[in-house]
């Protein structure tokens, strides 16, 4: 029986029933700009009373045709994959399309469960894997030695050439904080035309109990001093709905920076990092704030002393005001006075005043 159909306004992509609103369904359909460039319309069509009706539509420009997509578990990110290897990844939220370039020719795309990571495949058996950042994590297969590569071709395993056409993830139907074997949904299912068929285990690492989650993640890139790439992802996450996850890594990134020498890369590293808490991309619920806001001030500090050890004051003493924290100016200005920055001092001085004088006024 068909309950009701509409004609889609240029040739569709992908379609599917949304995971987290059972009456819309999404697709991905080609569309061209009005220079004639290659674009990809996200659409939300909504279904009631057994009509479909297009609710929205979101334009995003490509660099050459898409040939795959596919969206994370919040449907707030959609990957394309494109004619030209590009690989172009849309954040709903804040309207933001990031760029990167694959090393195969993406006909496939799948995201992980936990959306920390995807998978993007060729016809020819080639995978690699992004972060949800759009950052290449090098793979190589279990072995004695440490080889990774940026790509694992299955193909040069089989003796006669198969084409590559599903790969997926394996997705528990009910989240589990199990740390166990069965726990863990690491598993991918490779399919090739006519067989073999196929199921890889990714492993992260011990440490990480071999899990692909956000956080384990980002441990592996601190582990790894690539650190950029942690506060990248750290970015994408989001602290209303992960809060807990979210200071588990920024407290991982920060006391990881705080045990370095500073440097202007370390100190806008920490800076950046902060910032995902004080500066987000989504703005933070009450709730969020009043939760994290007194643990992450610690780390503020603790960022704060560190400029000072290293004599960066003019940062340091941004950073008091924003902490508005009185005993911070005095720190400056006895520090300003032993190395003979009078001016400086005398300003901090009258900062810790004025912060004095205001919460006397505030008692009254």
């Amino acid at each position: 029986q068909v309950l009701s159909y509409v004609r889609t306004e240029w040739d569709p992509l992908d379609a599917s029933f949304s995971t987290n609103q059972p009456y819309q369904v999404y697709t991905v359909e080609h569309s061209i700009s009005t220079d004639k460039e290659p674009m990809a319309d996200s659409c939300v069509y909504k279904c009631s009373r057994n009509k479909i009706q297009c609710m929205a539509v979101t334009r995003i420009p490509l660099r050459s045709k898409a040939i795959s997509c596919c969206r994370d578990v919040t449907e707030d990110k959609l990957v394309l994959g494109c004619e030209d290897s590009s690989i172009i990844l849309y954040e709903a939220y804040n309207q933001v399309t990031l760029l990167a370039q694959a090393e195969l020719l993406p006909a496939l795309i799948t995201y992980h469960p936990s959306g920390a990571i995807f998978m993007v495949g060729s016809s020819q058996g080639e995978l690699q894997v992004f972060d949800t950042a759009l950052s290449p994590i090098k793979i190589q297969l279990l072995a004695q030695d440490y080889s990774p590569e940026a790509t694992l071709q299955l193909s040069k395993h089989f003796e006669v050439p198969s084409s590559l056409v599903q790969i997926q993830w394996a997705a528990p139907q009910v989240v589990s904080a199990s740390t166990d074997g069965t726990g863990i949904h690491d598993l991918l299912l490779v399919r090739f035309d006519k067989g073999p068929l196929g199921v890889l285990h990714f492993k992260l690492g011990v440490i990480t109990r071999g899990q692909l989650g956000l956080v384990e993640i980002i441990h592996q890139y601190i582990r790894y001093d690539e650190i950029h790439e942690a506060i990248s992802v750290l970015n994408t996450m989001n602290w209303n709905t992960m809060g807990r996850q979210c200071y588990i890594c920024l407290s991982a990134i920060v006391n990881h920076l705080l045990k370095q020498k500073l440097t202007p890369d370390r100190e806008a590293q920490l800076e950046a990092s902060l910032g995902t808490f004080y500066a987000p991309t989504r703005p933070l619920l009450d709730t969020t704030v009043l939760e994290y806001r007194d643990p992450i001030s610690r780390y503020a500090r603790r960022f704060f002393h560190h400029l000072l050890r290293y004599q960066r004051f003019e940062k340091a003493f941004l950073l008091a005001v924003d902490i508005g924290a009185r005993d911070l100016f005095m720190d400056i200005h006895y520090l300003a006075l032993d190395k003979g920055e009078l001016a400086l001092a005398e300003v901090a001085k009258k900062k810790a005043n004025d912060i004095d004088a205001e919460s006397i006024t505030t008692r009254i």
